[in-house]
């Protein structure tokens, strides 16, 4: 039977069973303390005791910061997720015990975010969340009771973006580049805008993968390595570039890319147009050449067809003009 004893003005009631490790546990109330008791030595003697003690010691913010050092970091897109849960970790969900956090309270931050960003950023962030939960309970033995963002409404993935640049935007955007202090950021994006690379991928290439004789270049992403044409633009622009002393093609920061890059956009008067959607009109210029579905994602390093074709905007007028030389 369960010991209850009176300590500082509150209950405490101590549970020992053979085979069990000791357990602890303080109340105001003598009748809570002797209901807790009570239910432990059932759930003991029924074989269905779970020891939650690391779950309700360990908060949601120490998960992600442990799920960062040894999943993230794993990862070939592990900087983007660093970042991601580092937001993640200075809301105030991170602030609460794994245990404490309700579906209800995850549906909460999920209203709230999707007052911030996008419903598809939102529906990825939850993609995560919800990961770190599954680890945690499959992979690290927290007995939690369940995974709270499995029990909650997901947000729609949102419209796919078809922005691609006009041949003028894309005149008054390399004019603005080219004027940047930073001498590596418009050679960056002309390699973006020929390639369909992605930001990580060409931050990370260096000079050994790349086959100038060859037209190639060997790119490692978060979707593996694959290796990828370059047009005689591309050509052009790296022939001309001076090698790095670490190695790297474009020695930028992420950070600096990306500021340097959206001051550019501003400057040429561009409205909304991400770093991202390099990508998409990169991939649409290739599709009008000619290129097949297997081509493309050979280039692109999708892993379906239906992924690439959120990248690719096809316009009917462009197929109307077809069909009329075809007639």
């Amino acid at each position: 039977m369960a010991t209850i004893r009176l300590r500082n003005d509150r209950w405490q009631v101590i549970v020992k069973r053979k085979g069990h490790p000791q357990q602890s546990k303080t109340f105001d109330l003598k009748k809570d303390a002797e209901k807790w008791g009570r239910q432990q030595e059932r759930l003991m003697d029924a074989g269905e005791w779970v020891d939650r003690s690391e779950a309700h010691r360990t908060t949601l913010g120490e998960l992600f910061d442990r799920y960062g050092k040894e999943v993230s970091s794993k990862k070939r897109g592990a900087e983007s997720e660093l970042i991601r849960l580092n937001v993640f970790k200075q809301s105030d969900l991170a602030k609460y015990s794994a245990a404490a956090v309700t579906a209800k309270m995850v549906a909460e931050w999920r209203d709230e975010r999707l007052k911030e960003v996008s419903s598809g950023t939102v529906l990825r962030e939850l993609q995560l969340i919800g990961h770190v939960f599954t680890i945690a309970i499959r992979e690290w033995g927290i007995n939690l009771q369940g995974n709270p963002v499995a029990l909650i409404r997901k947000p729609s993935p949102g419209k796919s973006r078809d922005r691609v640049l006009t041949d003028d935007e894309r005149s008054r955007l390399l004019d603005e580049l080219s004027i940047c202090r930073n001498p590596w950021v418009k050679p960056a994006v002309v390699f973006a805008l020929e390639t369909a690379a992605r930001r990580g991928e060409i931050l990370s290439l260096t000079w050994d993968c790349v086959d100038l004789k060859g037209r190639t270049a060997t790119i490692s992403g978060k979707t593996g390595t694959r290796t990828i044409p370059l047009s005689p633009a591309c050509l052009d622009m790296m022939r001309s570039l001076p090698r790095s002393l670490d190695g790297t093609v474009f020695p930028l920061s992420r950070e600096a890319l990306k500021q340097a890059y959206e001051r550019a956009v501003v400057r040429a008067d561009i409205k909304d147009f991400t770093f991202h959607d390099l990508r998409h009109d990169a991939l649409t210029r290739l599709a009008k050449l000619g290129f097949s579905v297997l081509e493309l994602r050979a280039i692109s390093g999708h892993t379906t067809a239906n992924m690439l074709q959120r990248y690719v905007s096809i316009d009917a007028r462009d197929l109307a003009h077809r069909l009329a030389k075809v007639g």
